[in-house]
């Protein structure tokens, strides 16, 4: 681009006149490349070398402003668009629509198809296509399949991407049945189903349990001569994994590599996942070597899979080598991975020195803990019996700038009542009720009721009119 910005300023200098597919070329190249500022220079810049912006360089411009977040200035130059003599068209207003629904704001978008209609613009297939899907990332199915029928009725023929789309979205709101009876009629209405079509169908399938339907969906597309991408079998292996069914979803993966297909990081993570939930940990360890040993390299996600499998099944050895490991792959571990694998891992092992230092280590290291840090530190406090340093902590988070929440209160509170300390848990209730308008939990609640029979203090409490009603 910087060539090109250079030829530019040789022509201006030759007193070579530009025409406007010149700058139109140029200006969404610097679209591209994220550098909106210059563009829109450039985009100025034509007016004042006698050239007026056409249709093609507005909606390079408006689509560039969108991209980058400059929502309010792209609607801006589209009203500018008009004043200066430019008819918007409907790749203007495909523009506008696309990016106002994936930033989720369709009932905008669904403006702009009004104002679309009332000009005479005829939307197309593109159109219902980003509102129909806009729809359908908010969850409003009624909505979505109103427009879906709403296009037959002016003409616009729903496509493979529109099928695919209201496919999709029924599949992730449950409605698996109702996707199946779209997907059947797609070959009457003349549109064939894609590899994403069968993909989603599948997934929709899997989150459902219904996995011997989602295998017969992948054999369907199989005999349609769609070629499953690793991404389908992804999805059939997670199903699978999750239906506890590790042996055919083991056998997947030995099917991928006949059909020379390459596993990717996910297919090993989420089999690794499956088989460590099943306690099978070191067959999860033997994929992870499997899956180094194939030059794919393991992220956070695969070392925490590991980890947290190894830990919570006894595995104590296998998990310091692992740790070792990735620490000479210099992955640093973020917040997330510190405390729900870290700490929480050496609470698991009985390692208590070692999560305290953990812990300690967080701040040496400037990484900023988070509520449920705290929270899962004070469980771990409390499940080795040290209610006071336990309590400690709790008190300090506030000074440490982290308010409690509902979470916290909750966990030391039920850490408490396990060891009848019911003056410490009750005064912490009230600070929790009265104090902060939190609720106790479920687990909390059956706590007090199991106490209240043959505890004094917990029974005073739960005959409070007020405070006994509060609980729940």
């Amino acid at each position: 681009m910087l060539i090109f910005l250079s030829v530019l300023g040789k022509m201006f200098k030759l007193g070579i006149h530009p025409d406007p597919i010149t700058f139109n070329a140029l200006i969404n190249g610097l679209c591209n490349e994220g550098k909106i500022k210059e563009a829109v220079e450039l985009f100025n810049e034509m007016g004042k070398r006698g050239h007026e912006p056409n249709v093609i360089s507005y909606n390079t411009i408006i689509n560039g402003l969108f991209k980058s977040g400059n929502r309010n200035m792209a609607v801006h130059v589209f009203k500018k668009m008009e004043q200066n003599g430019c008819k918007p068209n409907v790749v203007t207003y495909n523009t506008i629509i696309d990016n106002l629904c994936k930033n989720m704001l369709v009932n905008d978008a669904m403006e702009f198809l009004s104002e679309m209609l009332d000009r005479g613009i005829a939307p197309n297939v593109v159109t219902y296509n980003s509102i129909v899907h806009g729809f359908c990332n908010l969850g409003q199915l009624n909505e979505a399949t109103r427009l879906f029928k709403e296009m037959g009725g002016r003409d616009v023929m729903p496509d493979t991407v529109s099928f695919t789309i209201f496919v999709d979205g029924l599949c992730k709101e449950g409605m698996v049945s109702e996707a199946w009876c779209v997907f059947e009629t797609m070959p009457e209405k003349g549109v064939e189903p894609n590899i994403y079509t069968y993909n989603a169908l599948m997934d929709g399938y899997c989150i459902q349990r219904q996995i011997i339907e989602a295998r017969k969906v992948f054999e369907i597309m199989v005999r349609k001569g769609c070629a499953p991408f690793v991404h389908s079998y992804n999805i059939l292996i997670n199903g699978f994994c999750k239906s506890r069914m590790m042996d055919e979803a083991k056998s997947l993966l030995a099917e991928m590599c006949e059909k020379e297909l390459t596993p990717d990081t996910v297919t090993y993570s989420t089999l690794m996942q499956g088989l460590c939930h099943v306690g099978r940990p070191q067959e999860s360890l033997n994929l992870f070597k499997e899956m180094c040993s194939n030059g794919l390299l393991p992220n956070l996600v695969t070392y925490s899979i590991l980890l947290d499998g190894f830990w919570k099944h006894g595995h104590l050895d296998e998990a310091l080598k692992l740790l070792q490991s990735m620490q000479e792959k210099k992955l640093e571990p973020d917040i997330v991975f510190y405390t729900n694998i870290l700490v929480e891992g050496m609470f698991i092992a009985g390692k208590l020195e070692v999560a305290k230092e953990l812990f300690s280590k967080l701040f040496v290291d400037g990484i900023r803990p988070t509520v449920h840090t705290y929270s899962v530190m004070i469980k771990g406090l409390l499940k080795e019996g040290l209610s006071d340093e336990a309590y400690r902590l709790f008190s300090k988070m506030e000074d440490d700038g982290f308010m409690p929440d509902s979470c916290s209160y909750n966990v030391i509170i039920q850490g408490f009542l396990q060891i009848r300390d019911s003056s410490t848990a009750v005064r912490l209730i009230d600070e929790m009720v009265a104090g902060k308008g939190f609720s106790a939990d479920s687990t909390t609640f059956q706590m007090l009721l199991d106490l209240e029979s043959h505890d004094e203090i917990i029974s005073r409490f739960m005959r409070g009119s007020s405070r006994g009603r509060k609980m729940k």
